[in-house]
This record gives structure tokens, sequence and C-alpha cells, in this order.
């Protein structure tokens, strides 16, 4: 067997040498490997880590084409329930429309770190 597996809607990643927080957006590197992503509009955000990642470890990412809902980190902007989502650095989302658009927030936010619901845009529902 591999070091990864696949689900319907989760694949298992090798994280960089970085650890990555619980329920951060992420991007996939060219050696397959995941990392926290950034705040620009160019990153190819593939999913959500359902669990913390440690630095080199080996984690489950719930991926956006899979349907249903996301749990994401917020960066500390004030979301408000149906707002679009932006990712914002580090993995988490907030409302810069400069960055790659994530989806709708289900949820209400204005703390750093707090967990939210989101539906994903349609751009991850190929």
């Amino acid at each position: 067997m591999g070091s990864t597996t696949s689900q319907a809607s989760g694949r298992t990643f090798e994280a960089t040498a970085v650890a990555i927080p619980a329920y951060s957006l992420v991007t996939v590197d060219s050696d397959g490997k995941i990392s926290a992503s950034g705040d620009n509009a160019t990153e190819q955000i593939i999913g959500v880590t359902t669990a913390d990642v440690e630095a080199s470890g080996y984690g489950n990412v719930q991926l956006l084409n899979a349907g249903g809902t996301i749990q994401v980190l917020a960066g500390g902007d004030t979301i408000a329930v149906a707002d679009t989502c932006y990712v914002d650095g580090s993995g988490k989302v907030g409302t810069d429309s400069s960055n790659t658009k994530i989806g709708v927030a289900l949820m209400a936010s204005d703390t750093d770190g707090d967990v939210i619901e989101l539906l994903p845009h349609q751009t991850f529902l190929a």
C-alpha cells in the first residue's frame, strides 16, 4: 500500500517541513506535498485539513470538489453569514476579494482562529 489513500471526499497527503493546523486551507506543490495556503490569487487550493498535520507528516485533506460544506479557520476579519470568503493567508479565510474566492460563509466570525462552516464556490465543484 502506498503512503497516501484516497476516498470520495478526501485524500491523505504529506506535509512540507512546516506543520499545518486543523481546518487550514491547503495548496499542493509539484512534489505532491501540502502547505497552508497563502494570501494570493495564484495558488491552487485543493482542500482543508481535517486534523493537525505534523511537519513532514501525513494528514487527511477534505477536497473542495467533494461536495457538501467545509470547516475552515477564520483569519480575524468580520465575516457575516452569506458573505463571500477568500483565502487570507496561513490557510485561513477572510473578506479580501483580491485573493482566491473560497465560498460562502454559513457561520459568522470576527475572531482569528474561529472555525466556521463554508459552502465551497462552484469553481471547486466540477
